[in-house]
């Protein structure tokens, strides 16, 4: 774990640095991809690269809003303290598509940009679990395997049990996870990475959540996670999304047939 460190006098964080990378590293993944797969739409692939940066931003306030509140029953107030991924996830996932709409004469389809999106997005969140990692926050619960971290006296871990003791670092099993979905979906399901990135995604995160001991909340007093009532919500559309397709490919290719 390293909160900060000094360069050239300058206090610097390595969590917040992880957390930028990440998102320069997906934007420059997606701008590669935009450009090598549609070479011919110049001016619709600019426009589809501001609208990632906008709305990039607009998710930094949507994973702010979220952790507020999903916290606000146990902080007794909502305030803007943190910031949860699914917020910023969701976010995307509802102003994107909406903003890629107001591009007219769209030659590239709107499900083929979120797909695209999609495949990118593991790459720069594997950062920001790393970035997780060294700021001690998304922390698992106690362990005996050889995996187990001691975080140092004042991290959230520490502070959480009230000494040091070895946790499963979920941080990164999740960020090996995010690397190995990354090369998935990037190089083998690049043409329908959205609903593969929801059903793969939100099985993992489902899962992981069983691990993790850090507060991420509750919603409407349910036994499970919000992270995990999210991943559901997620595996569910990434269904759907998926049976859609199939369903269209077949008709498509019972129509060439007759």
């Amino acid at each position: 774990m390293c909160r900060s460190f000094t360069l050239f006098g300058m206090t610097l964080y390595p969590y917040a640095l992880l957390l930028i990378a990440g998102a320069m590293l997906c934007f420059v993944l997606l701008l590669f991809v935009t450009l090598r797969r549609h070479k011919d739409c110049l001016n619709e692939n600019l426009f589809a690269l501001v609208a990632f940066v906008v709305v990039a931003l607009l998710s930094l306030g949507g994973a702010a809003v979220l952790d507020a509140l999903l916290k606000w029953g146990e902080r007794g107030a909502f305030e803007l303290r943190g910031a949860t991924f699914y917020g910023g996830l969701l976010c995307a996932l509802a102003l994107y598509p909406l903003a890629l709409l107001l591009c007219k004469n769209r030659r590239v389809p709107v499900y083929t940009r979120l797909c695209e999106l999609a495949a990118c997005i593991p790459a720069g969140h594997c950062l920001g679990r790393v970035g997780c990692f060294f700021g001690g926050c998304c922390f698992g619960k106690p362990t005996d395997s050889a995996f187990g971290v001691v975080f140092p006296e004042g991290s959230d871990p520490y502070g959480f049990y009230g000494g040091a003791i070895a946790v499963h670092p979920t941080q990164l099993y999740e960020a090996a996870f995010l690397l190995a979905l990354f090369f998935v979906l990037f190089f083998w399901l690049k043409k329908d990475a959205l609903p593969f990135y929801c059903i793969l995604y939100g099985a993992w995160r489902f899962g992981i959540e069983f691990l993790r001991a850090d507060d991420r909340g509750s919603l409407f007093g349910l036994p499970l996670s919000p992270s995990q009532v999210i991943s559901v919500a997620l595996f569910i559309l990434g269904g759907v999304l998926l049976a859609v397709r199939l369903v269209r490919a077949r008709r498509g290719a019972a129509a060439a047939q007759t």
